[in-house]
């Protein structure tokens, strides 16, 4: 197959990725080896199959679900090669890289092999896989790989060195820094991010996993409602700050899923059932208790009427949003009421011993956001697939 017809079925074949692994590729970072880290990105990416080639870790690795083949530094390639009939990218397993660059790279048109300025990252078709290997030594090189044109890196890549403790700690903090979702308000960037990222960083040097955090950030959200549910000044000041932690964590345990390469439909699924059941028990704690202070008719009136838009909001998310396909509006007014901020709000008021606005508060916006996704579905455009 030439070159020319490799780069034309990249778009159905995908790729086979190389990975040069050294003893430096069992070093952490972000929670992860980079080894490890370095397959998960090119796996993401689209490789089919992924070829280690240097010295093999002593200890278990967690590595993606495709075909993995692990060969010393000095074995033949040959027949690996010969059974692949797609483009090849490598990578240098001291480098800290991420799907969507990779995936730039196999998408480039180009004939014959491409490489980085470093040659860190390069691509070739299988028949140049031997020669491309030997070119390759330790550390980066100012002219690339012997014999491959130079790629453009995209700007705001993330292409990084991770060969000693400071680059390592540099690489962390990017990783971090790019954590956010695209859809993040300012209130979000600013506030929210800072506090679970300062979470997260502390979490990925552990043995937590992220739907561990899940299920502690319902545990501790439930305790926070229940707690409303006492009426005093200090129970509800207790549990406004304790449902304020849980929805920190609760973006710790997506922050710790991506950048672990651990996201799944179960993690999806147990978050947001999970954020229903914190925010039920919340609504009643918070019209349970706000009743027993002042047992008055309207304070029973807006609590059952947010107990019903609670699971109106529930139903009208399950339809709409997760079972439907959303119109950008939809999607847009979901995004805002998704957001965290009224948990920052909430604990304001519960501080300043106003938790009954908040009930008025509530009782309205509930209706308007549940509305609202039924209107905008029946007006907005849906995004074409």
């Amino acid at each position: 197959m030439t070159d020319s017809a490799l780069a034309e079925t990249r778009d159905t074949s995908g790729f086979d990725g190389v990975l040069i692994a050294s003893t430096a590729s069992e070093v952490r970072v972000g929670g992860m080896r980079m080894v490890e880290r370095s397959a998960f990105a090119l796996a993401r990416a689209g490789a089919q199959r992924l070829l280690c080639i240097g010295p093999r870790p002593t200890t278990d690795l967690r590595l993606p679900e495709v075909a993995v083949s692990w060969l010393g530094s000095n074995d033949d390639v040959g027949e690996w090669s010969a059974a692949a009939d797609r483009p090849i990218i490598g990578l240098d397993t001291n480098t800290l890289v991420d799907a969507p660059v990779i995936a730039s790279l196999a998408d480039a048109v180009s004939v014959g092999p491409l490489s980085d300025p470093d040659g860190r990252l390069w691509r070739c078709p299988p028949t140049m896989l031997p020669a491309m290997l030997a070119a390759t030594r330790p550390g980066p090189r100012r002219d690339g790989m012997p014999g491959a044109r130079t790629w453009a890196v995209p700007e705001s890549a993330l292409l990084l060195p991770v060969r000693n403790a400071a680059e390592r700690a540099s690489a962390e903090e990017t990783l971090l820094e790019r954590l956010g979702r695209p859809n993040d308000g300012w209130f979000t960037r600013v506030v929210d991010r800072r506090a679970s990222r300062a979470l997260t960083k502390r979490f990925m040097h552990t043995r937590v996993r992220p739907n561990q955090i899940t299920m502690l950030s319902i545990a501790v959200g439930i305790v926070g409602g229940l707690l409303f549910g006492v009426g005093s000044y200090s129970a509800t000041s207790v549990g406004a700050l304790l449902f304020l932690f849980s929805t920190i964590l609760d973006g710790c345990d997506g922050e710790l899923a991506r950048l672990t390469y651990r996201e799944s439909r179960t993690g999806a699924l147990l978050d947001v059932v999970g954020d229903n059941v914190v925010h039920l028990v919340l609504f009643a704690g918070l019209a349970t208790g706000l009743y027993r202070v002042m047992p008055a008719g309207h304070i029973a009136f807006l609590g059952a009427a947010l107990l019903v838009g609670a699971v109106a909001a529930i139903t009208s998310v399950y339809f709409c949003i997760l079972r439907g396909s959303p119109t950008s509006a939809q999607q847009k007014l979901f995004e805002t009421f998704a957001g965290r901020e009224f948990a920052y709000l909430l604990a304001g008021l519960a501080l300043a011993g106003k938790l009954a606005l908040f009930l008025w508060i509530a009782a309205v916006g509930i209706y308007v956001f549940a509305g609202g996704l039924w209107l905008l579905g029946r007006v907005g455009e849906r995004p074409a697939h």
